[in-house]
């Protein structure tokens, strides 16, 4: 199986010349099928896709791990590309009306995140959603899991981003934040999109529908940015739990977050940005 990173926050490569960074997290996994794990925020995955040599027109299924435009606002390109329908794995709160609510003094902002295009809109150009909800084995080799359980004291690390319906207001508890369990010969594999259902919890709802005590790579947004000083000290100790030997945290994790999971996992850590790919 390999795990290629189609577009991230940073460049770090070299080669190809011309790769393209931007706020997102789009992969494209290859094993017998191929699948998309999310489409960044624009058509950036489309160019780094073509100087890699990955055709995504050849994709078979489109999985989405939240209804932000960092993760979806490069899917009416991709779906442009392809020429039958696709099938989109996707929880259905995904489409819910996402916005970052920024209070003020005089003036509360309110920006929108969300997908930057209607479910009909999407469908129009050939996507066949399909709903996901908990945990769900796509095939043998790949399983989805959103709705994590959480205690009901939790909270998300981020209190900007909230949910409006009929002109409310309320924060987000992201049901639909949806993770991948990749059965590998390396070992399980979890690779995650932002995480704001929170890394400890999604490490630990894996480990009790899947039975795996450790991981061999976990990848992707950890979203702890805006987490605690608290919490970052319990995803160190999760990630230690599940003694897990690849760690490559990106995107949202943010760079001091990083370079603290960099000084506690001096061995695990990897830096992985817009082109980087994993082979397991």
């Amino acid at each position: 199986m390999k795990v290629t990173i189609l577009c991230e926050n940073s460049v770090t490569q070299t080669v190809p010349r011309g790769l393209i960074g931007e706020h997102g997290l789009p992969y494209l996994i290859e094993e017998k099928h191929k699948t998309l794990y999310d489409t960044g925020q624009s058509s950036a995955l489309l160019h780094n896709a073509r100087l890699i040599g990955k055709d995504l027109r050849s994709v078979d299924r489109i999985i989405l791990s939240h209804g932000h435009y960092d993760h979806t606002g490069g899917l009416k390109d991709v779906l442009s590309i392809i020429d039958n329908d696709i099938p989109v794995h996707v929880h259905p709160d995904a489409f819910k009306n996402r916005i970052a609510f920024i209070p003020l003094p005089d003036n509360n902002i309110e920006i929108p995140i969300g997908m930057p295009c209607t479910k009909k809109e999407y469908e129009d150009l050939g996507a066949r959603f399909e709903d996901t909800r908990g945990f769900e084995r796509l095939n043998d080799s790949i399983a989805m899991i959103s709705e994590i359980e959480r205690p009901d004291s939790w909270v998300g690390s981020d209190m900007r981003l909230k949910v409006k319906e009929n002109d409310v207001i309320i924060d987000d508890p992201f049901p639909d934040d949806l993770s991948l369990v990749l059965e590998t010969g390396s070992g399980p594999v979890v690779l995650l999109g932002c995480a704001h259902a929170g890394i400890v919890e999604i490490l630990d709802d894996i480990s009790r529908k899947t039975g795996h005590t450790s991981f061999h790579a976990v990848i992707g947004g950890t979203h702890l940015g805006p987490a605690s000083p608290g919490y970052v000290s319990k995803a160190v100790d999760a990630i230690k739990k599940y003694d897990v030997t690849i760690l490559a945290p990106m995107h949202c994790t943010g760079f001091k977050r990083m370079a603290e999971l960099l000084s506690a996992f001096p061995e695990q850590f990897q830096i992985a940005s817009s082109g980087t790919a994993f082979e397991f």
